[in-house]
């Protein structure tokens, strides 16, 4: 999929000198910071803010909002607590602005009394403590970044080589910091964060380390530029590598030579931390359990009209609706180019900012909100959650036991009860629980009723869903008639888009056949005649079965377990192709699904990214007439669909909350 070739005719002109000065211009609550590095000595960095939603990009905001320039070479941008840390390092600063107005509220310097010279990137610890790697100091630079008081550095013992002794990305894992040691060196350096000391270092078989990520799984993806020409000989290998590293045994999982030379080559992450994108003159993109990256890419950077092939150079994705950022720096002289994709690459935006973009930072409703109203925020969360899980019956699935790398989600031979427990652990903490395939269900409660407003959401449900993956699942209510505390009083659908409708089946039952070796797939049968699979797939799952042993089964007269689901089924509406699934979404109605009815939201700040919204007025009898429930006091969710596909395996709802919209005590 090619890139479209957008080049625009432009002057070598600073954008941020087109607009009025210390203008009053003001952020939304989901953007994208651009950090432009502009030409080393030149100091013309800039900074520009895209609004997606408008499809709007403000360039030069620094020295619109502050009446004076960002400085020369544009390096770092991180967000933080409502702070944008900028470091320049050529000017020797990290500035922080805000990310509401961005002015300027605070900055750190290379002066007398720091070890700061060429600050590069800036990861805050807490509200106290961040740090601060560089181009030539020995150390790790250590700041408030509240207050920006310089508080200290690491001693990270580098030697001198060709002058340099550089630290540059650095990612966070657990207590402790891994550090790319960039210029002329081959180490991966491990800070102990409550310490603020070097701990240990891994060294690599390539040269210059120059990008770093932590995935869902606790693994390093590091990826090195090889090294380069000097003027006395040949430094490294010139050939980009990467490597998979595990975190907590410093064991080298994967070192995969690279095709291309690049320098800037750049790593990235989507939302959830279980795809790696590539940046390696075009971009590429792999499972992080995959063993290899491909040697396809995913999307090729421009030709202009002259044949000339640029090379991108900047990679983000937003944390929030996935899509992914890259930045072409066209011929490193004029403003740039950024493109905006969805996840299946289909171009969704293109526009100029300023000369050589590089480097992306997402602000959103948790990064803006003050720590000191985290806090009283987290407790209203878990009062409006529910508070008991009586039910966790999971349908087969690769996720339902967790991905084999990180270990159990459910610990072998639990019971329903231990399940239940850890199910809601997950709800409370915002941790994905997959209910697996068809039917596989979870059935949870709150401590008080969740009032029918009759014509506003009521219930909020977190899933995980893309723009070409919804896994859409079926929502019930049940309100406590019988006053016993249980959920044995009668169930009522919530009519979604597709309720009544050919997509549409009441009364289904779906049958599951528990495997009689490892590593089988997972047949079922049910009542209209059809049949199918749940698909073993190793490489999202090395466990030898995805059967649950928690969940009761029965055995048939051929000695064979079975359990039965009971409920409704949606139509299979997932395709595949060239080796890319759809699952599009339906309308409005399910969780796990983004409808119309899955979007950003204000009250629950904390939850990263949408949420589904739902009404208990849609709640319907099994005849289909209006159940008219003034409350209620269960919820269930079940899996949707029966489809699978060879990448993503079987279509499964997962719940990462769920929350009564009106409790406010």
């Amino acid at each position: 999929m090619l890139l479209t070739a957008l080049m625009l005719s432009a002057a070598c002109t600073d954008l941020s000198d087109i607009h009025p000065e210390d203008e009053e211009i003001t952020s939304v609550h989901s953007g994208v910071f651009i950090l432009c590095e502009g030409n080393f000595n030149s100091g013309n960095a800039t900074l520009s803010y895209y609004n997606p939603e408008k499809k709007r990009v403000e360039n030069g905001v620094f020295k619109r909002a502050n009446d004076r320039r960002l400085g020369d070479t544009g390096q770092s941008i991180a967000i933080y607590d409502g702070t944008a840390f900028i470091a320049v390092e050529n000017s020797g600063i990290v500035w922080g602005i805000s990310t509401t107005d961005f002015k300027v509220r605070g900055q750190l310097t290379a002066q007398a009394g720091t070890r700061i010279t060429n600050p590069r990137y800036v990861l805050p610890i807490s509200r106290e403590k961040a740090y601060v790697t560089d181009l030539y100091s020995p150390n790790i630079n250590i700041f408030n970044p509240t207050t920006f008081e310089y508080t200290g550095a690491i001693d990270v013992s580098q030697i001198k080589n060709n002058g340099y002794c550089s630290t540059e990305q650095i990612v966070r894992y657990g207590n402790e910091a891994f550090v790319c040691c960039w210029s002329y060196s081959n180490r991966i350096l491990v800070i102990d964060t409550d310490a603020d000391a070097l701990c240990d270092s891994i060294t690599l078989s390539s040269w210059q380390p120059k990008s770093i990520r932590i995935d869902c799984n606790g693994k390093l993806w590091v990826i090195t530029d090889g090294g380069y020409d000097t003027d006395e000989d040949v430094f490294g290998d010139n050939i980009p590598h990467l490597y998979r590293i595990d975190a907590r045994t410093r064991e080298i999982e994967i070192d995969q030579p690279l095709p291309t030379d690049d320098a800037n080559v750049q790593l990235a992450l989507n939302r959830t931390g279980n795809v790696l994108y590539v940046l390696d003159n075009d971009l590429y993109r792999m499972s992080v359990t995959a063993d290899s990256l491909s040697s396809t890419p995913f999307l090729k950077a421009p030709v202009d009209k002259d044949g000339k092939r640029h090379k991108l150079y900047g990679i983000g994705i937003d944390p929030e609706s996935n899509d992914i950022y890259v930045a072409d720096a066209v011929d490193y002289h004029q403003p740039g180019v950024v493109f905006r994709y969805s996840q299946d690459g289909t171009e969704l935006d293109n526009f100029r900012v300023g000369i050589l973009p590089s480097q992306f930072a997402f602000s959103s409703d948790e990064s803006v909100i003050p720590a000191e109203d985290k806090e009283e925020n987290e407790k209203m969360l878990l009062k409006a959650s529910v508070s008991r899980v009586f039910e966790y019956m999971p349908a087969p699935g690769h996720q339902v036991n967790g991905y084999s790398v990180v270990g159990d989600f459910i610990h072998a031979g639990a019971t329903m009860q231990e399940a239940c427990d850890t199910a809601l652990m997950h709800l409370r903490n915002r941790w994905s629980v997959s209910l697996g395939g068809q039917g596989g269900y979870i059935i949870a409660g709150w401590d008080h009723q969740v009032l029918n407003s009759q014509d506003d959401y009521d219930i909020a449900i977190k899933g995980n869903p893309y723009s070409y993956q919804s896994e859409p699942g079926i929502i019930w209510v049940s309100r406590d008639d019988n006053g016993n505390g249980l959920p044995d009083d009668e169930w009522y659908e919530l009519k979604g888009s597709e309720y009544g409708t050919e997509n549409h089946t009441t009364g289904y039952e779906i049958t599951y056949y528990k495997p009689t070796a490892a590593g089988q797939d997972i047949e079922w049968t049910d009542n209209m005649g059809g049949s199918g699979i749940v698909p073993y797939m190793k490489s999202w799952n090395e466990h030898d079965s995805y059967w649950q042993d928690w969940v009761p089964t029965m055995t048939d007269s051929e000695g064979r377990e079975y359990r039965t689901y009971y409920g409704s089924r949606l139509k299979d509406t997932h395709t595949y192709v060239d080796g890319y699934t759809d699952e599009p979404a339906f309308a409005w109605g399910y969780a796990d699904n983004d409808g119309s009815d899955y979007f950003n939201n204000s009250k629950f700040r904390l939850v990263s990214g949408k949420l589904g919204y739902y009404r208990i007025s849609n709640a319907v009898k099994a005849d289909g007439t209006d159940a008219c429930l003034d409350a209620i006091d269960f919820i269930k969710i079940q899996t949707g669909q029966t489809g699978w596909s060879p990448n993503l395996g079987e279509i499964s709802t997962e719940v990462y909350g769920i929350w009564d919209c009106h409790y406010t005590e």
